[in-house]
């Protein structure tokens, strides 16, 4: 994304999180374990097992303890991977590394890619993730945080917000969303 389309795509993104000030609705956003039924478990599973191969230096076992959720370095990593990695239709379940050396990806290469930056930069594995949804006849991806038990940080790429958003603000108002897996490098679940 240039700098010019990212500004239009922040322009627009604050307009969606106001106009959804306004629309009622709620719903909570608590995982729940039992995923294997969903229709893309199995390449979550096999893209895990590529991804921790290709992690293999930079510790690929999950870190039990440590790690802080600090928004003003979520807000600039989201911000960076937007303008470097551009979203354009060229593979799917790419490793992190194949992305960031191709530049581009669709939105779950990008969301993987997000997801690898924010636990480079410190943040707890257990709150870190990809989130896929199907939107009409399309999918769609993002990184999230989980700050709280029903609740995330959304870092999208510009689909529903250029902006990190939570979850309660903007989706929890949406009944046209369905999701379809969660995941992060060691688990996976579902909303």
């Amino acid at each position: 994304m240039n700098r010019v389309r990212y500004l239009f795509s922040l322009i627009r993104s604050r307009i969606r999180i106001i106009s959804s000030l306004f629309v009622p609705g709620y719903r909570d956003f608590v995982r729940k374990e039992s995923v294997s039924n969903s229709v893309l478990y199995d390449d979550v599973v096999a893209w895990q097992k590529r991804q921790i191969k290709s992690m293999s230096f930079e510790d690929s076992v999950p870190r039990k303890e440590g790690g802080v959720i600090n928004l003003k370095k979520m807000r600039a990593i989201h911000k960076k991977t937007l303008l470097e990695v551009k979203h354009k239709e060229n593979g799917m379940w790419m490793v992190s590394a194949d992305t960031l050396q191709q530049g581009k990806g669709i939105s779950l290469d990008q969301a993987i890619v997000l997801m690898h930056r924010l636990r480079d930069a410190g943040f707890p594995d257990d709150a870190l993730g990809v989130v896929s949804v199907q939107l009409e006849q399309q999918r769609h991806s993002f990184a999230i945080i989980q700050f709280a038990e029903n609740d995330f940080w959304m870092l999208d790429n510009g689909q529903f917000s250029s902006i990190p958003v939570k979850a309660s603000t903007l989706l929890a108002k949406r009944k046209d969303i369905i999701y379809l897996i969660g995941f992060n490098f060691f688990d996976v679940w579902n909303y």
